[in-house]
């Protein structure tokens, strides 16, 4: 890998465009299941894209949020924000409660809005100008970006934290490369290489792993709009997608079809990594069994830094099953007091947004990742729990207090703790444990959340009813005690 200060000095996005401008214009650039855009028409759409964001007073600099699936349109966005040289923050496009409160604290230039799917919502109102519309008028943008060095600020990926607000992890044009190249050099991946974007765009993962990777390695990005299994093997199968990564859920998911349709239309795909929630060893076992011609195993990262540890492709079984993997090529990691920490100068963000008041980036430059670990002496990291009180349903960090927050102004809930219960298939489910004033139901509580613009994954998926919330000595509540609770009750069959 080059030295970091060559990389501080290269323009990423310049290359990027060049790249892409490379290619031949009529070959596929991105394409759906029922839709797909060639290189000339995608070059003629971000800089369309651009002009828009231009007239709307976007500058180098800005941040620009984009909150979409998994559409065309997504990259559209992404290419235009690079040409303008502005910061992207890629956004879950049903979060209204994120989303605004996020253009806010980063005072976003401009919020982009899938505004067919969300155009309704009256949280949205709160926008104001920063709302983009797509019907604007303007002249096309630049031919190629505009000049930022590899040092300037690029892209901020938002991840939740203990306040309920997601923490912004400020990433260059430079970490942000070596990020994706780090991935698909791990893979040995080439422009023939089709990529299936599986994981919402809206997230690091199918960021960096699927829009980037595409975009570095020039081969055609396929883009699965809603996760169903039918369709990604639709997908994979017309396109010849040879790697896809997603969270435990869809590995499961597909797994499962293969299980019962044969892997005759999935004989293209090569890589399946996962990550997110725990992968089971058994789900390993069987994903080997059902897809053959596939390399099948977890790995960790997170959005400060990327891929932190994968497993070699030439790992044994055992270590495929039970491991992590070992640390990426420019990455050490250290487990001090149960918890793993990471070294990456070329990866690694470059501070928070809003502040480090949970000191996880050291003086040093090792970061505190918050989870728990065991390393073992030849370098394999097993992920054993988190050390915060994060819930991981289905790949997705999940704040309890920012649910909390919105359940606390329900007129019937006294107190309220969110807590996680065990699923096979998600890794966790989320439990509203509810101290209530009067009659209250399931339904009634998820009903308050959309009306508040909380994303789906972010409603109660359980309730149960308690009299007084424990709480330690100190104030803290024994979430512990609750998760027991909670288990309890599902185990028994307990109604909603």
């Amino acid at each position: 890998m080059q030295e970091h200060s060559s990389y501080d000095s290269r323009d990423f996005a310049a290359e990027e465009w060049a790249r892409l401008a490379a290619r031949d214009p009529g070959e596929l650039a991105v394409a759906e299941i029922d839709r797909e855009i060639r290189v000339g028409e995608l070059i003629l759409a971000a800089r369309a894209r651009a002009g828009q964001f231009i007239a709307h007073g976007v500058v180098p600099g800005d941040r620009v949020i984009v909150a979409r699936p998994n559409v065309i349109e997504f990259v559209v966005d992404y290419l235009a924000v690079r040409l303008c040289g502005a910061v992207l923050v890629n956004l879950p496009w049903r979060g209204g409660n994120t989303i605004v409160e996020l253009a806010g604290i980063l005072d976003a230039r401009v919020v982009v809005l899938s505004e067919d799917l969300v155009g309704q919502q009256p949280i949205f109102a709160r926008l104001g100008a920063r709302r983009f519309r797509p019907d604007t008028a303007a002249p096309p943008g630049p031919e190629r970006p505009a000049a930022r060095r590899g040092d300037a600020l690029a892209w901020l990926a938002c991840t939740s934290g203990t306040t309920g607000t997601p923490k912004a992890a400020m990433h260059t044009g430079a970490t942000w490369q070596r990020q994706t190249e780090v991935f698909a050099r791990h893979f040995g991946l080439t422009r023939d290489d089709p990529v299936l974007v599986t994981s919402p765009v809206g997230h690091a993962v199918a960021l960096l792993f699927g829009v980037r990777f595409s975009l570095l390695l020039g081969s055609p990005m396929v883009m699965a709009t809603r996760w169903r299994p039918e369709v990604a093997v639709d997908l994979i199968d017309r396109h010849g997608c040879t790697f896809t990564v997603a969270p435990t859920p869809f590995l499961m998911d597909l797994v499962t079809w293969a299980e019962h349709h044969g892997a005759e239309r999935l004989k293209t795909l090569r890589f399946f990594p996962s990550a997110g929630a725990p992968v089971p060893r058994t789900l390993v076992r069987r994903g080997l069994a059902a897809l053959p011609g596939c390399q099948v195993w977890s790995y960790f990262g997170t959005s400060e830094c990327g891929a932190v540890t994968a497993v070699p492709l030439d790992a044994d079984l055992a270590k495929r099953l039970d491991t992590d993997g070992t640390a990426m090529p420019g990455s050490r990691t250290r487990v001090i007091d149960g918890e793993l920490q990471i070294l990456s100068p070329g990866q690694m963000m470059k501070g928070y947004w809003s502040g480090d008041p949970n000191g996880r980036l050291q003086p040093d430059g090792w970061y505190r990742t918050g989870d728990a670990c065991e390393q073992r002496a030849d370098g394999y990291i097993k992920m054993i729990g988190r050390a915060q009180d994060i819930i991981l349903r289905g790949g997705e960090n999940i704040s309890p207090l920012e649910i909390e927050n919105v359940l606390l102004g329900h007129g019937r809930v006294g107190d309220v703790c969110i807590v996680g219960y065990p699923d096979d298939r998600l890794g966790a489910r989320l439990a509203a444990v509810v101290v209530a004033k009067g009659a209250v139901t399931l339904e009634d509580l998820r009903a308050h959340c959309e009306g508040h613009g909380l994303d789906k994954a972010k409603w109660p998926e359980f309730l149960v009813e308690i009299d007084r919330i424990p709480h330690s000595a100190i104030g803290k509540v024994l979430r512990g005690e609750l998760e027991d609770l909670v288990w309890a009750k599902v185990r028994q069959g307990a109604p909603a």
